[in-house]
C-alpha cells in the first residue's frame, strides 16, 4: 500500500533550514549585502532561488540583517509594482520597526501603508491616486528607516526579469538603489541571465555581484535522501539512489520529486528496486505532463525542433536532428538564443542539454525518434 505522505518537500520553496547545501552561496549573498552591492542572483525555475532567500532571511535576522522580499512575477505597471511593494514591507517588516515604517509612509502623503489596505485603497477613492509618488515613496523608504532605526535592509525583488514589461520601472529601482548603498542592499533574483540588460543612465556603471545558482552536488543530495528515507520510516533507498540521481541530475526540485513519488511507491519495511524507481519516474511523468505541453505549446516550431533535439541528440544542430526533424541549421542558429535565455536549455563543458531532465525525459518517451 503506497504512503499518501512522505518527508520530502518539492511542490513549493522550503523553509530556510530545509534547504540543502546551498551554505556558501548564503553566506556569500550575506556578505556582499553587508557590503551594499548590488547583486544578482540567476538561476532556472525550481532551482531553489526562493528558498535560498528564505534561508539568508531566517540568517540574516540573527545577524541583524532585515530581508523585505517583494514578488515581481508578472508585475504589470507602475500601480501593480507599488501594491507588491507595498504587501512585501507589510509581510516582512519586523515588529520593532513597524511603527517607524508606518510613520514614513503617512508622512509620504501618497497613500501607501502596511495596515489595512494601504494603496488599492488610495486608487479607489482617488481614481488620480499618482503611482510614480507612491513608488518613490516605497523605494526611499528602506533608506529613511535605517536612519531612524539603523541597521542594513536587504531589499529583494524576486522575478525581476517581470520588471522589464514596464516601461522606466527596472531604471527607477536601480537609481535608488544606488544612492542608498550605505545602509541598503539590493538582489535582483531572476531566471533570465539578460535580466539586467537595461538601466538608468546613473546606475548603468555600477558593478553588479552575479551569483548563478548552479545543480546540488550528488554527495548533498544523497546524503539528504538517505537520510529522510531512514528517519521518516523503515524503508532502504540505498539500491536504486545512484539511479535516482541520475535521473535527476542535480535538479533541486526534480530530484525531490522523485524521491518523494519513490517514497510513495515502496512500502513501509521494504528495500526500494528498480520497479520502484521505474513507477515513480512514469508517475513524475504523469504529473508534469501538463506542464510539459504547456512549454511545447509557448514555443515556437523551430524552437520546439531545436528543444527535441537537445533533448534526443544533445545538440541544437546535431545531423541526425537535422535530418529526422527537418531543422534547418538557420532555424537552430536563431531557436538555440532562445531557449537559453528562456531557461530551457544549457550549453555546459559536458555539451548541451535539457535543463529540466524530466522535461527532457518526456519529450524521448513522447515523440522520440530514436530506436
Amino acid at each position: 500500500m503506497r504512503d499518501s505522505t512522505g518527508p520530502f518537500e518539492y511542490d513549493g520553496p522550503v523553509a530556510g533550514d530545509q534547504v540543502v547545501d546551498r551554505c556558501r552561496e548564503a553566506e556569500m549573498i550575506k556578505a556582499w549585502a553587508r557590503e551594499g552591492r548590488l547583486m544578482a542572483l540567476v538561476a532556472p525555475r525550481r532551482f531553489g532561488k526562493t528558498s535560498l532567500i528564505h534561508k539568508i532571511a531566517a540568517e540574516g535576522q540573527r545577524d541583524g540583517l532585515t530581508v523585505v522580499t517583494a514578488d515581481l512575477f508578472g508585475v504589470a505597471s507602475f500601480s501593480d509594482l507599488v501594491l507588491r511593494l507595498e504587501r512585501a514591507w507589510a509581510s516582512y517588516a519586523p515588529e520593532v520597526v513597524r511603527p517607524a515604517v508606518s510613520k514614513i509612509l503617512a508622512a509620504s502623503q501618497a497613500g501607501v501603508s502596511i495596515t489595512g489596505s494601504g494603496f488599492a485603497s488610495a486608487m479607489d477613492s482617488r481614481p488620480a491616486a499618482d503611482p510614480l509618488a507612491a513608488l518613490n515613496a516605497l523605494l526611499e523608504l528602506p533608506s529613511l528607516l535605517a536612519q531612524r532605526e539603523g541597521g542594513r535592509t536587504l531589499i529583494v525583488l524576486d522575478e525581476f526579469q517581470s520588471a522589464a514589461g514596464v516601461p522606466g520601472a527596472e531604471a527607477l529601482i536601480r537609481q535608488h538603489a544606488c544612492r542608498q548603498r550605505a545602509a541598503v542592499s539590493y538582489l535582483f533574483s531572476g531566471s533570465r541571465p539578460d535580466m539586467l540588460s537595461t538601466g538608468s543612465a546613473e546606475g548603468e556603471g555600477e558593478p553588479v555581484s552575479a551569483l548563478r545558482l548552479g545543480r546540488l552536488p550528488k554527495a548533498k543530495l544523497r546524503e539528504s535522501i538517505q537520510e529522510r528515507f531512514a528517519t521518516a520510516g523503515d524503508r532502504d533507498v540505498t539500491g536504486v539512489l545512484d539511479e535516482l540521481l541520475a535521473a535527476g541530475e542535480g535538479h533541486p526540485q526534480r530530484t525531490m520529486l522523485l524521491a518523494h513519488l519513490l517514497w510513495q511507491e515502496v512500502p513501509a519495511g521494504e528495500p526500494a528496486t528498480s520497479d520502484h524507481l521505474d513507477a515513480a519516474i512514469a508517475a513524475a511523468l504523469r504529473q508534469i505532463d501538463p506542464e510539459a505541453r504547456a512549454t511545447m505549446s509557448g514555443l515556437s516550431v523551430g524552437q520546439r525542433k531545436v528543444l527535441r533535439a537537445v533533448a534526443e541528440y544533445g545538440a541544437p544542430m546535431a545531423a541526425r536532428a537535422v535530418r529526422t526533424l527537418g531543422l534547418p541549421k538557420t532555424t537552430a542558429q536563431k531557436a538555440a538564443p532562445h531557449l537559453v535565455a528562456s531557461g530551457l536549455i544549457e550549453d555546459t563543458s559536458q555539451g548541451w542539454r535539457v535543463i529540466d531532465p524530466l522535461l527532457a525525459r518526456w519529450i524521448q518517451t513522447n515523440y522520440g525518434t530514436r530506436a
